[in-house]
């Protein structure tokens, strides 16, 4: 088949597949969406890139319109991260996009409000867009999908495409032309993903994020490891370790509050508070952020590690970092800020690192050491981040 049958051909039987409800496997509807469509943009894809193909019709229950998605593996193997090239659909089937887009997971995780959401989704794409190469005539505004507020995915994917070609369903081009657009957003694909300039989700993410007026002190905790979870492949962007340093802003907004924590806690204990020093506010990097005292007045050393989000799930300590924690022992301290622009933010702290080496949540990588505070059942992707 070719590529404008399939597609004329998911358009004709769209409707009566998605009153079935959920997904069935069996039905044509499926067979076209899921192994036709994909196979046929195997045939035009670059032989010489790593690419992953993927249609859905949903998961369990079948989804508004169905998509088709290009992943380049060395960025993403899901839609839920990184960039991508996906078709999509329009709920009402009027028309079709190819669109350069990325995953919205991580900004519907902490946008609650539709409205901020979709502002921070749409500056991101125009960020992301001011990087593409000027060519054919694409649709860098929203698309129409034709989505509403129960259409969740559709609905926050009209903001958070890039780039995108639209196609009338009622009056396709031919076959030709069809392919050498998808060929040619392969290319703009590719060139995204090599620019040097390109953040990843989670920069973009924490640029959209304001610090809120007043925060309450925070909840601390001793850390804990959690209970391994199921692995997943590991890429850019994916969340699972910073595979760069957090952003300037939430990495001072996490320092900030340890930094008055620490104030606080040496005044209730009778201390000096001028013995809390903030080092790297004045530009020290020693191999920790803030020196401070525990409750028997020794001196602590302490690393803030912090993020936007409820949980971090694993960290990548430097080789200064790392230094410094096997020669400190138990005085040198990670303090994990959770939260860190929320109302009421978290610290969780592990005290002595580098002993949780023996309890296989730390190992040795590229240039890094990364502490796993999910352990998984698998062996983790090795990964690399400056000094």
């Amino acid at each position: 088949m070719s590529l404008i049958e399939i597609i004329n051909d998911v358009r004709a039987g769209w409707a009566d597949y998605r009153v079935l409800g959920t997904v069935s496997k069996t039905h044509p509807e499926y067979t076209l969406v899921v192994r036709d469509f994909p196979r046929e943009l195997e045939r035009h894809a670059a032989a010489d890139r790593s690419y992953r193909i993927e249609g859905s019709t949903g998961r369990g229950n079948i989804t508004s319109a169905p998509w088709v998605a290009t992943f380049d593996r060395s960025v993403t193997n899901s839609a839920t991260q990184g960039f991508y090239l996906v078709y999509l659909f329009s709920v009402d089937l009027r028309r079709l996009y190819l669109s350069l887009a990325f995953g919205t997971t991580q900004f519907g995780e902490y946008f609650t409000s539709v409205q901020e959401r979709h502002i921070a989704l749409r500056a991101a794409a125009t960020h992301l867009g001011g990087l593409l190469r000027p060519g054919r005539i694409l649709h860098f505004e929203p698309i129409n999908l034709a989505a509403e507020p129960r259409d969740r995915m559709h609905f926050d994917y009209e903001q958070s495409s890039i780039a995108a070609i639209e196609y009338d369903l009622e009056a396709l081009p031919d076959d030709a032309q069809l392919i050498a657009d998808y060929v040619f957003m392969l290319e703009l694909y590719r060139d995204l993903v090599a620019n040097p300039l390109l953040p990843d989700l989670q920069q973009l993410l924490e640029a959209e994020i304001a610090p809120v007026a007043e925060q309450a002190v925070p909840t601390v905790k001793t850390f804990e490891p959690r209970a391994p979870r199921k692995a997943r492949a590991t890429g850019p962007g994916n969340g699972r370790y910073r595979l760069s340093k957090e952003s300037k802003k939430v990495g001072d907004a996490g320092e900030r509050i340890v930094f008055e924590y620490e104030i606080q806690k040496a005044r209730r204990l009778g201390f000096d508070e001028n013995q809390v020093r903030w080092l790297a506010r004045d530009g020290e990097t020693p191999g920790w952020d803030i020196t401070s005292l525990n409750d028997a007045g020794e001196t602590i050393y302490i690393e803030v590690k912090a993020s936007v989000g409820p949980q971090i799930e694993g960290l990548l300590i430097t080789a200064k970092e790392w230094v410094a924690a096997s020669e400190l022992g138990s005085r040198y301290h990670i303090y994990i800020v959770t939260d860190v622009m929320k109302p009421k933010p978290a610290i969780e702290i592990i005290e002595g690192p580098a002993a949780l080496e023996s309890l296989g949540l730390l190992s040795a990588k590229t240039a890094v050491w990364a502490l796993d505070l999910t352990p998984r059942l698998a062996t983790v992707t090795d990964a690399a981040a400056p000094d």
